[in-house]
């Protein structure tokens, strides 16, 4: 019989190994137990089995099955596959011909394996438009199997075209379907829910799920359970039961440990992160999210589960806010999406306009959201809504205050919040108790995205209440950020706390609240802010008649807003300058 699997063919007459049509060394013993794994792939084959059928006759130890292995896997590696022997603890081992994905074993057939290897390899290479290509043109030569089918469905969602691949997808699930492997037809069933859900089509993505449980049944597969289990988590969560989710994502977690596949075990091990941020378990989750990280760095993740990974984090950084955090992966983000798509999603897009616009720069900020939006109609309509509200805080960071305006109400209009941007518009023109009830209502979303952002908005509610007398409503904030100070340990909701007690504060004991509030903003990476709270100091400053050090923090806030481009920054810089000395936040 022949075998093939990825770039290699495994010949039982002939007793030999081809990698691209070069013969590989093996020691027969080890090419025996290939063969028989092989035969039996999809299946856990009992240790005391595969001694027996090596071995007959004789009593060996599992060192020399242990070792048989370990050979078979370093001649497997020349291929990339060494991760196809799957170990399982006191069980046995199992070869993986059913994972899919560009660098691990696919079932045998009949094509031609020139052609279907350079469309593998175009893959490898992440060439997806290429690999697209070929594989199209196999498939009009009825020349693919299941396996392949999928893997021409991930170039087409590298290129940014998430919509285009379903129909691919479709495909594939009757695929596996027709060859007997309905839980590789679950699988598919999975990826097609995920992207309905993401296209804000929760009736489609429900549907496809309940394919999924149907196919897979009671089969044992606890790679198709664990990512079934993690999208149902998904779907939970968005109710804002994060408590059900978190309980579903150690479900999924346990799963993808017992299968090995360090892409899983990324996956769902980040998202039991975002859960536990979201029910207020802080240290533990932002523990699990970067161990994840570090996974998906190390192993061969395909650029979706990547993705999936990196956007979970950035996610919890940004509505968290924890934007020291965020910088620090951010960077290694941009990077890695570049490197894996095409075209890069909107969603990588959309963090990387809202980091820039926190870090140092306004105007790139802008490129990136204009870019992100009109992939997030087309991709991943449901978070459209938060594309507008970045846009808005943006525009009202460089001083286009209308547009911000215009930004928030769409957001609004997408069934999305815009706060805590629209509430500070509002408060700065007079309507108080408009941004305070904006808050209000935030406040009171049950939704992931709303518990996660809980301590930033108290901030925001505590300060805009001080800075308009509100002294009550002021201090019960405060009373419940202290309380839950383990959760709320982002230095930008420390700063605001601390420009509330300024606020409330009097006399001397006032000024060391808004040092320590443009420290902290300084520290947490977030210039706009720090260099507001600058000239709010420079203020106070020049009206107790110390108009040196006034000057110095003038200076120093208008090259921040010179170098990240806030003509905002600009004028109340230039509205403090002698002998024009006007309030700026109090």
């Amino acid at each position: 019989m022949l075998h093939r699997f990825g770039l290699f063919e495994l010949n039982e007459a002939a007793r030999s190994l081809t990698l691209r049509g070069v013969a590989q060394k093996m020691q027969p013993r080890v090419f025996d137990l290939l063969v028989y794994l092989v035969r039996n792939a999809g299946r856990v084959v009992p240790k005391d089995e595969l001694m027996d059928a090596l071995w007959p006759n004789l009593t060996v130890t599992e060192a020399s099955l242990q070792r048989a292995v370990s050979l078979a896997r370093a001649a497997l590696a020349a291929g990339g596959l060494e991760q196809a022997i799957r170990s399982f603890v006191r069980h046995g081992y199992r070869f993986a011909i059913d994972e899919p994905g560009v660098a691990v074993a696919v079932p045998s057939f009949d094509a031609s394996e020139a052609n279907r290897a350079r469309a593998l390899e175009l893959a490898r290479e992440k060439d997806w438009h290429a690999a697209a290509m070929v594989f199209e043109r196999l498939d009009a030569e009825g020349q693919l199997c299941a396996a392949d089918v999928e893997v021409w469905a991930l170039a087409v969602e590298c290129q940014g075209r998430p919509a285009a691949a379903i129909p691919v997808l479709t495909r594939a699930l009757a695929a596996h379907v027709a060859e007997g492997k309905p839980n590789l037809a679950a699988r598919v069933a999975v990826t097609i829910a995920k992207l309905e859900f993401e296209r804000s089509a929760p009736a489609a993505a429900s549907g496809w799920m309940a394919r999924a449980e149907a196919l897979l049944g009671d089969t044992d597969d606890p790679r198709t359970s664990a990512y079934l289990l993690w999208m149902k988590a998904r779907q939970i969560i968005f109710a804002g039961n994060a408590a059900e989710a978190l309980e579903l994502a150690l479900k999924s977690h346990r799963a993808a440990m017992g299968c090995g596949d360090s892409g899983l075990i990324a996956l769902t091990l980040v998202y039991m992160g975002f859960y536990n941020i979201s029910l207020g378990h802080m240290q533990e989750g932002v523990s699990q999210q970067n161990h994840a990280a570090a996974i998906a760095l190390s192993s061969n993740v395909d650029p979706v589960l990547g993705s999936l990974v990196y956007c979970n984090i950035l996610w919890s950084c940004r509505t968290y806010p924890d934007w020291s955090r965020a910088r620090q992966w951010s960077e290694g983000f941009d990077s890695w999406c570049a490197a894996s798509y095409a075209v890069v999603p909107g969603t990588c897009d959309l963090h990387r306009a809202e980091i820039l616009g926190a870090k140092s720069d306004l105007n790139g900020a802008l490129v990136a959201i204009d870019q992100a939006l009109p992939k997030l109609f087309e991709e991943e309509s449901w978070s459209i809504g938060d594309g507008y509200r970045v846009r808005g805080d943006v525009h009202a960071m460089i001083g286009d205050l209308d547009s911000a305006r215009k930004d928030y109400a769409a957001a609004y209009a997408a069934g999305w919040d815009a706060e805590p941007g629209n509430a500070i518009l509002l408060a700065e023109t007079g309507k108080v108790d408009m941004a305070l009830a904006a808050l209000d209502s935030a406040l009171g979303g049950a939704s992931w995205y709303h518990i996660q952002r809980r301590g930033f908005l108290l901030a925001h509610k505590a300060r805009i209440a001080a800075m308009s007398g509100h002294r009550d409503i002021a201090a019960k904030a405060m009373d419940e950020l202290t309380a839950q100070s383990a959760r709320w340990t982002q230095p930008a909701v420390h700063a605001l706390m601390n420009e509330t007690r300024y606020l409330l504060a009097s006399g001397a004991e006032a000024m060391p609240f808004l040092i320590l509030a443009r420290q902290l903003w300084a520290s947490a990476g977030l210039e706009y802010h720090a260099a507001r709270v600058r000239l709010e100091l420079a203020r106070v400053l020049a009206e107790g008649g110390n108009d040196a050090a006034a000057q110095v923090e003038i200076a120093a806030a208008e090259r921040i807003a010179t170098r990240i481009g806030s003509k905002r920054l600009l004028k109340l810089a230039a509205a403090l300058q002698p002998p024009r000395l006007t309030a700026v936040g109090k």
